[in-house]
């Protein structure tokens, strides 16, 4: 969105920007034919001019005290995120156009320091290394398999880059350690780490990879993934119609009394051997009474 301002509006803009507190007028180098680059914050947001021709850039000021960031992406063009505020470092074209300390986020034009907060703030191929905030080298892939192949715990398909394993534990791998499965809630499941079970349990839609059909404890989750996964249920008081016998492993044509989720499992072309498809289209276990 763009505004061109006459002289008196830049005038009238000018006083309406001193009149408001926590904000700032900045202005750049003067050129001489009225290209000059200068920023201003109004009542609707944070704009960036050059000479009288003004762009909206944000719907908030850098120096505005509710001006919170999670990532440089949150911030006016610029500006960059510190500690949770946006900060003013400036625009550019090419990294030689920053201070020392500083590199430019082309796509943003914004001068941003050399650390980062998040791999968010990084180039793709790097991710951020939470224990020294800086952009260190990892891989490129589109997958997690092609991750996972490179040494690396999972992708970020988003940012086409290798991420290292998630030290609270990972949503996938092989379990080696002789655990029983973390009892975890509706939408979670529990987190693997070096084979063992962590006794953690992570958000299923924030998972670093694709959690196994067998960790998926609930059968909205399991129902949920129903390309590969598999909802079996548990058949209760399970009778032969014909012999009105109790219904025995591997028994087909059973009508049972009631039924419930039992487990989620990989989906493949024929009922485990201890499950029958019942009348209903269910995948069931026989529950002993």
């Amino acid at each position: 969105m763009k505004h061109l301002f006459s002289p008196t509006r830049i005038v009238f803009a000018i006083a309406t920007v001193l009149s408001l507190t926590g904000c700032e007028l900045y202005f750049g180098g003067n050129d001489g034919d009225g290209g000059d680059r200068w920023t201003y914050c109004a009542n609707d947001g944070y704009y960036v001019c050059s000479g009288d021709d003004c762009e909206w850039a944000g719907p908030r000021c850098p120096d505005d005290p509710n001006y919170t960031c999670e990532t440089n992406a949150d911030c006016a063009a610029g500006c960059y995120c510190q500690d949770g505020v946006c900060e003013e470092a400036g625009f550019c074209g090419e990294d030689g156009q920053c201070p020392d300390g500083f590199h430019c986020d082309e796509e943003r034009s914004s001068c941003v320091p050399d650390g980062c907060n998040t791999s968010a703030d990084c180039e793709a191929g790097e991710y951020c290394d939470p224990g020294t905030k800086t952009c260190t080298s990892s891989c490129t892939c589109d997958s997690d398999a092609a991750a996972q192949s490179q040494g690396w715990g999972y992708c970020d398909e988003t940012r086409g880059t290798c991420e290292p394993p998630n030290p609270a534990g990972s949503c996938g791998g092989a379990v080696t350690c002789n655990q029983i499965m973390t009892a975890c809630p509706d939408g979670q499941v529990a987190l693997i780490s070096n084979g063992c079970w962590t006794g953690t349990c992570g958000a299923i839609a924030s998972c670093d990879v694709t959690p196994g059909c067998t960790s998926l404890q609930h059968e909205g989750d399991c129902l949920g993934r129903t390309a590969d996964c598999t909802s079996i249920y548990q058949g209760i008081n399970c009778t032969n119609p014909t012999t009105g016998q109790s219904c025995t492993a591997g028994a087909t044509g059973c009508t049972c009394e009631s039924f419930q989720f039992a487990r989620c499992s990989m989906r493949t072309s024929s009922a485990p051997a201890m499950s029958f498809l019942n009348d209903e289209g269910r995948l069931v276990d026989v529950f002993a009474n």
